[in-house]
C-alpha cells in the first residue's frame, strides 16, 4: 500500500507542504523531472485555491493506478483537493482562462490543472463544497507530452475517498 499525504490547508504557510508532498510521492512513483513539475504545480494551484477561496480544505495525494481498468498500469500521482466552501456557481466557466472570483488573481488556475493534467475531474455544489482530482502521469519521451486517460467502452467512472 502507498503512502498517503494528508494535508489541511488553513491559510497560506501550508501551500509549501502540498507542493513537497506532490514532489515526495512523485519520487516514490519514480517519475522524471517533468511529471514531478507538473505535479508540484497542479498542487500548489489546487492548495492555493483552498486558501483563497474556501478558507480551509485538505489535499490529499497517492500513488494509484490508471483512472480505468483499460489504461495501462504506470503509476499516477492522484492529488484531491476537498473543501466545505462556498463552492462554485459554474464549474464550465471556472475552467476557462480568466474566470476568478477573486481580484488577486488571474484565473487560469483551475484550466492549466485541467489542461497539464493526465486526468482532472472537478465536481461542486454551491452552499456545500468543491472536489477536484488531478492525475499526473509520467512523461512519454517520444511525444514529450503525456496521454490522456484512456476512458471505458461505457463512460463509467467511480471514485471514493475515505478520510477516517
Amino acid at each position: 500500500m502507498s503512502r498517503v499525504w494528508d494535508i489541511p490547508l488553513q491559510d497560506s504557510t501550508r501551500v509549501r507542504d502540498a507542493r513537497v508532498a506532490a514532489e515526495a510521492a512523485c519520487a516514490a512513483g519514480g517519475m522524471d523531472a517533468h511529471s514531478t513539475a507538473v505535479a508540484a504545480l497542479v498542487a500548489t494551484e489546487l492548495a492555493t485555491n483552498l486558501v483563497k477561496h474556501a478558507d480551509s480544505g485538505r489535499i490529499i495525494i497517492n500513488l494509484t493506478g490508471p483512472s480505468d481498468t483499460l489504461a495501462e498500469a504506470a503509476p499516477q500521482v492522484q492529488i484531491i483537493s476537498l473543501d466545505h466552501g462556498p463552492g462554485i456557481d459554474d464549474v464550465q466557466a471556472a475552467l476557462r482562462d480568466g474566470c476568478t472570483t477573486s481580484t488577486d488573481s488571474l484565473g487560469a488556475g483551475l484550466g492549466t490543472c485541467q489542461r497539464i493534467s493526465s486526468d482532472f475531474d472537478l465536481h461542486s455544489r454551491p452552499g456545500r463544497g468543491t472536489v477536484a482530482m488531478a492525475r499526473i502521469g509520467p512523461s512519454v519521451p517520444s511525444a514529450g507530452r503525456r496521454s490522456r486517460a484512456v476512458r471505458s467502452a461505457t463512460g463509467a467512472r467511480a471514485g471514493g475517498v475515505n478520510t477516517s
